[in-house]
């Protein structure tokens, strides 16, 4: 039975992906060392929703309000003596939301791990995931949002590690909260999830492979200007948040845009300044509050960078970007298999299509096939165990066949032998005999 949860809340954007594709790459292995990786990812992301009340429940499947009773249940019946719940987006959660989604894991060792990263890049990876999202506003005319911005997933009510720690730690020893810093820069390739396991005990699992692929869905300054112009051309026209992630984020920003360029996004002296202020009262809180610290503190701190700033992307630099985006989006259409001629023969066939809407269609299943790796790999794990389970049906009702065939031979020979049917009796044996060997 369970005894230790490690509940790992976030933030966005501090390594939370490369953590996660290591614990799914490694999910047999740890539960052959008594650690269950809690999931899958779908449930992860209703079950965050679920603790922060999020109305956008209400337009999802009945079974999404559920996913977070589904992932303490799966947590509370697991054999093994550990669980590890990661998903980024816990941390968006109110003091009192928190401490209502802990009480329904009582009676476990709960703890809390925050990770957190130069909060100088947090600002530019905030405004680029907004961006994915329709955001129209200029990075030299934006900051995140405060903590009291409730609503927002991408501002200092996430990226802020003290105060996500202090909402989510409220209720725990200071020791069951675990602070993970991302490496600044000279570290290995692989320190990050050394932290990690530091702080949630795994690093005692030997033969773990952290060799995965290591998304990287992060835009270069060019094509983030890119992008936030054509928000601004698109004017409200693909609108919900489903819609947006689909063609905005997955299609457009992250299997378009993102393999083109990589130049790093610079910051205005006055986000470095805001970055600077909140490192210094994290780590002023995180210290006070005596939380475990894996890594160094000093790596929140925004650390000099050589970059420009969106504002200073030449125009000729954006059509260059959009001219490669347009290639690859008629290659990626075409390889969909998408058809955008419009029928002539209107009497036999029903009414066209529009194109956008023939694109759409044709689009949307190699792009969610594409962009839903964590799924499709739930998929193959579904399929292999229902192969499985199949094969051993089959062995059982074969077993089934044959002693219901010896059940027969029994009975004819037990019978007296005047009641005894020699044919009967001869044909039962030549049965068990074939259904046997």
């Amino acid at each position: 039975m369970t005894q230790v949860v490690h509940l790992h809340v976030g933030a966005p954007k501090s390594g939370t992906t490369f953590v996660q594709q290591v614990l799914e790459h490694n999910r047999a292995t740890l539960e052959e060392a008594g650690v269950l990786v809690a999931g899958p990812r779908l449930d992860l992301i209703h079950a965050a929703m679920a603790v922060r009340g999020d109305r956008r429940l209400a337009d999802l499947p009945e079974d999404a309000a559920g996913a977070w009773d589904r992932i303490v249940e799966q947590v509370r019946s697991w054999p093994g003596r550990a669980a590890v719940v990661s998903y980024e987006l816990f941390a968006n959660a109110s003091a009192d939301q928190a401490r209502a989604a802990l009480a329904r894991l009582d009676g476990l060792e709960v703890h809390v791990v925050v990770s957190a990263r130069d909060l100088g890049q947090a600002i530019a990876s905030s405004w680029q995931e907004q961006l994915k999202f329709g955001l129209t506003r200029p990075l030299e005319q934006w900051s995140p949002p405060q903590e009291s911005a409730a609503g927002s997933e991408w501002g200092w009510r996430t990226m802020q590690p003290a105060n996500v720690a202090a909402r989510w730690g409220a209720d725990l020893p200071p020791e069951r909260v675990h602070v993970v810093t991302v490496p600044s820069g000279g570290a290995g390739p692989d320190e990050l999830w050394h932290r990690f396991a530091e702080a949630t005990g795994l690093d005692a699992v030997a033969g773990l492979d952290l060799d995965v692929e290591r998304a990287n869905e992060s835009l270069g300054v060019v094509e983030a200007e890119l992008l936030r112009r054509v928000n601004v051309a698109l004017d409200g026209r693909i609108r919900g948040g489903r819609q947006k992630s689909l063609w905005q984020r997955d299609l457009l920003a992250h299997t378009v845009l993102a393999p083109i360029g990589r130049e790093p996004i610079g910051l205005t002296a006055a986000h470095l300044d805001e970055a600077a202020a909140e490192a210094e009262a994290a780590i002023a809180a995180i210290t006070a509050a005596g939380h475990r610290v894996h890594g160094d503190l000093e790596d929140l701190r925004p650390s000099p960078r050589d970059a420009r700033l969106p504002g200073e992307v030449t125009d000729a630099e954006v059509a260059g970007s959009a001219a490669l985006a347009l290639a690859d989006l008629l290659v990626w259409a075409r390889a969909a298999g998408a058809d955008v001629r419009t029928p002539l023969d209107t009497d036999a066939e029903p009414a066209p299509v529009g194109r956008a809407d023939r694109i759409k269609g044709a689009v949307r299943g190699s792009l969610e096939r594409v962009t839903s790796p964590v799924r499709d790999q739930r998929v193959v794990r579904l399929e292999r165990r229902i192969a499985e389970l199949e094969a051993e049906v089959a062995r059982s009702r074969a077993l089934h066949l044959r002693v219901a065939t010896l059940s027969d031979v029994v009975a004819q020979l037990l019978l007296p032998a005047a009641q005894q049917d020699e044919e009967i009796t001869m044909q039962a044996l030549r049965t068990y005999r074939d259904r046997s060997l």
